[in-house]
């Protein structure tokens, strides 16, 4: 099991509920996670007010800043009609949450009340998780604050079932962010594939940057940010997800595709998914065809292993870092000698032209 905890949060809380059973209305001075309607949601010009408060809300009460809340204690004045907002307001109480992954449903307990959320989405992260929870809580008047969540997991499906093992990574361009389901990058941080899942206009933010061969940043739990390059043209292919109000896109560097290569390319790429049988050999048999397809002199399936094992003794030869749904991945340099490394094989007879 995983599970994360706001004890800042609950402490703060812990003190707004204290004052709540004094009679106090308590408004946040900002949005700040902590279930209560914040100043700017009283909807009414402020102004100075004299001592002892800070401010005259509307034609309707005051506002008076606590500093061991953090917040504002609100005083009404008599016979004033509140806002909507305040005349709703209900104290807070603390609850816990169970995030069950493989029904994608929340449970929150608090006291004898429980409120189940469903359609979550498991790969975030429990922080972003809990986050988003408490700002649906508000928005529907609960009057209940998660300050700690608890994932757990299937036992029974197999950990390598999982894309990641931990939160699912994000793909940022300081403007949207895409969650990813799979990536492939070279050792000089070239972007080869990525897959996203997200708001459609998230997604096509991402991708005008891609087309525009802009950085962007790669962030994992417990890895850091890694900033990523386009390479110089992408293949793409989208797809709805009505469930989750989504879509998912995937987008492979021209030169990882069969067939694809040209004579100026520097590189080719070479990609195996989930769901290979051998993926060692779905490899090899990858970069017997890319040679085929990329070089003037003929090549013998025979050759695979062999050639493999030299080409990366070599370094023509370099490993991917992947991820998610990619699961290996290798880029060839285009441009070494591999004439000269096969006619050397054949001249030791390392290589055979006949079986």
């Amino acid at each position: 099991m995983n599970v994360y905890e706001d004890k800042y949060l609950r402490e703060k809380v812990n003190r707004i509920i204290a004052k709540q059973r004094e009679g106090k209305i308590i408004i946040a001075a900002y949005k700040d996670g902590s279930g209560l309607p914040a100043r700017e949601d009283l909807g009414a010009t402020m102004d100075r007010a004299a001592y002892p408060y800070d401010y005259s809300v509307g034609g309707f009460g005051f506002l008076k800043y606590d500093s061991d809340l953090g917040a504002y204690l609100f005083t009404p004045k008599e016979g004033a009609k509140l806002p909507q907002i305040l005349a709703k307001y209900r104290r807070l109480t603390l609850g816990e949450a169970t995030l069950e992954a493989e029904t994608r449903t929340i449970q929150i307990k608090t006291g004898e009340m429980l409120v189940t959320f469903t359609g979550a989405h498991p790969w975030k992260g429990l922080y972003e998780i809990l986050r988003e929870m408490n700002e649906e809580l508000l928005r529907t008047d609960a009057g209940i604050v998660v300050w700690k969540i608890t994932k757990k997991e299937n036992q029974s499906v197999a950990l390598q079932e999982r894309l990641f093992p931990g939160a699912v990574p994000k793909l940022r361009n300081g403007q949207a962010m895409g969650y990813i389901s799979g990536f492939a990058y070279d050792s000089d941080h070239n972007l080869v594939y990525v897959g996203l899942t997200g708001y459609k206009t998230s997604l096509e933010s991402l991708r005008v940057t891609l087309m525009a061969n802009k950085p962007m940043s790669m962030s994992q739990e417990d890895a850091g940010d890694v900033s990523l390059l386009p390479v110089e043209k992408y293949e793409q292919a989208w797809q709805p997800m009505p469930d989750y109000t989504s879509h998912h896109v995937a987008f492979i560097a021209r030169n990882a595709l069969p067939r694809k290569w040209e004579p100026e390319d520097l590189y080719a790429y070479l990609l195996v998914f989930k769901g290979a049988h051998n993926p060692d050999q779905d490899l090899k048999r990858l970069f017997i065809d890319r040679l085929k397809d990329a070089l003037e002199i003929p090549i013998l399936d025979e050759w695979g292993a062999e050639l493999w094992k030299q080409a990366r003794n070599q370094r023509y030869v370099h490993d991917l870092t992947t991820g998610g749904d990619c699961i290996l991945g290798a880029r060839i340099d285009l441009q070494a000698d591999w004439k000269g490394l096969i006619a050397d094989l054949l001249q030791q007879e390392t290589l055979q032209l006949t079986a």
